[in-house]
Order: C-alpha cells, then sequence, then structure tokens
C-alpha cells in the first residue's frame, strides 16, 4: 500500500511532470495560421489600393488624349468646358436641332443662319475642333446635311479652308445656282471675302467656344461650285489675316 502510494505522490515531483497539454500544439498551429492570413489580407488590400491608383491615372491619361477634348483648356463633351474666349465676331448660342443625331453634334454652337427659297438653314461649329455642319431646320434640306472638318493638312501659307455645297431645290421653277461656301480661318481673321460669278461676298469670321484656333465662316452665295475663284480672310485691319498657328 506504502509503495503505491508512493508512486502516485513521484508524479507529483519535479522527476516526474504533469504530461504536456496536448491540445496546446493544435492552439499554435491556429494563431500561426490566423496571423498568416491577416498578413495576407493586408498585402491584398495594399495591392488593390495601388492598383486603382494606378487605373485611375491611366484613365485620366487616355481622357486627356482625346482629340477635342484637352484643347483648348480642359473641355469635355458636354455643356460645361473651358475655353479660350475670341474677341468678337462671336456665337455662344447653343444649336440645338430639329436633326435627329443633332446630340452627336453637342455642344454645337451656331455660326451663322439664312433663308433659300423653301428652306430656312443654319451652320453650326460642333465640339470637334475644325467642324461645322449645315443643320437642315427646314423642310426641303436642300444642302444635305452636309458637313466637313477643317483642321487638317493645313500648308503654311494658306489662309483658309472651305466645301462648297450646291443647293438641290425641289419644287422650284425657276432653278438657281446656289452654292453654300463653308469653312475655316485662323483667329485672327474677322471677315470672308468670296469671290463668286463676278460678284463679292463678305460675311463675318465667327469664334466659338469649341476652337480658340479657328473662327468659321458659311454663306450661299448665287454662283456655281466652278464660279468660286477666291476665298480671302481679313483681319480686324481689312488686310488679309495669317494662316492658322
Amino acid at each position: 500500500m506504502t509503495d503505491d502510494l508512493g508512486a502516485k505522490l513521484a508524479l507529483l515531483t519535479d522527476d516526474r511532470p504533469e504530461p504536456a497539454d496536448p491540445a496546446a500544439p493544435i492552439r499554435a498551429r491556429i494563431r500561426t495560421r490566423q496571423l498568416h492570413r491577416r498578413t495576407a489580407a493586408a498585402v491584398c488590400a495594399a495591392a488593390v489600393a495601388i492598383a486603382v491608383v494606378v487605373a485611375g491615372s491611366v484613365i485620366g491619361s487616355i481622357k486627356s488624349a482625346e482629340p477635342g477634348v484637352a484643347t483648348p483648356g480642359q473641355r469635355t463633351q458636354g455643356l460645361n468646358f473651358t475655353y479660350t474666349r475670341l474677341p468678337e465676331p462671336w456665337s455662344d448660342e447653343p444649336a440645338f436641332t430639329t436633326q435627329p443625331d443633332a446630340l452627336k453634334y453637342g455642344p454645337a454652337f451656331y455660326v451663322t443662319d439664312g433663308s433659300i427659297p423653301n428652306e430656312h438653314w443654319a451652320v453650326a461649329s460642333y465640339y470637334s475642333d475644325g467642324c461645322l455642319v449645315i443643320t437642315d431646320e427646314g423642310p426641303a434640306k436642300s444642302f444635305g446635311g452636309a458637313q466637313g472638318c477643317f483642321d487638317q493638312n493645313w500648308q503654311p501659307d494658306q489662309r483658309s479652308q472651305y466645301k462648297t455645297v450646291p443647293a438641290v431645290i425641289p419644287n422650284l421653277s425657276s432653278p438657281m445656282p446656289l452654292t453654300m461656301v463653308m469653312g475655316a480661318v485662323s483667329a485672327e481673321a474677322r471677315k470672308v471675302r468670296i469671290t463668286a460669278g463676278g460678284k463679292t461676298y463678305d460675311t463675318d469670321a465667327i469664334g466659338t467656344p469649341n476652337s480658340s484656333r479657328f473662327r468659321f465662316f458659311a454663306v450661299v452665295v448665287t454662283a456655281t461650285e466652278s464660279q468660286i475663284t477666291a476665298v480671302t480672310p481679313l483681319d480686324a485691319a481689312g488686310k488679309v489675316a495669317p494662316s492658322p498657328r
């Protein structure tokens, strides 16, 4: 009996310590896995944040490189944009036309308008730098909704670019040789003088918010396309204006 008691008491001595807790290694492994998960989550969050910043920078650079968006000012294809205002003559009235596809030209600004038999017409500058469109607001659509862009291929001494559009007027007993002449000149221009069919036509060179490089003009002349012999921009002093810079 005494020997049995001594053997049992020996379990409590320093020589015979209590057996180790079998759950301790499991708890240690759990803590290690939790630490690894927290570390991985922090690394992922940091990577996502960096990716968002980089993506935002890339998108911003793409937007700023879009044609017609970066200049003048930092404008967008909406009505709220900044621009460099040219001196008078000036157009700042948005041209919201009755065309079904008018919205694709917005914001558009009137350059000029007028009337021919059976029709009222208008010409607008739209957001693509150097572009014009004829807005067929009357019932006849004599000019076919023509448009043209004048921002490319300027020669060093070229003072104007223009497009001619002959009118096709239905139901007119006496056909008239009417031709739309529309185009772009430098910002220094104030007038455009057109010689056609032995006559001289003067019209304003209009500044719009859509370009600080060009002014625009449009006029209908009583002549055929082949009879247009000169299109000359004039500055505020009445001298020949330079080519766009």
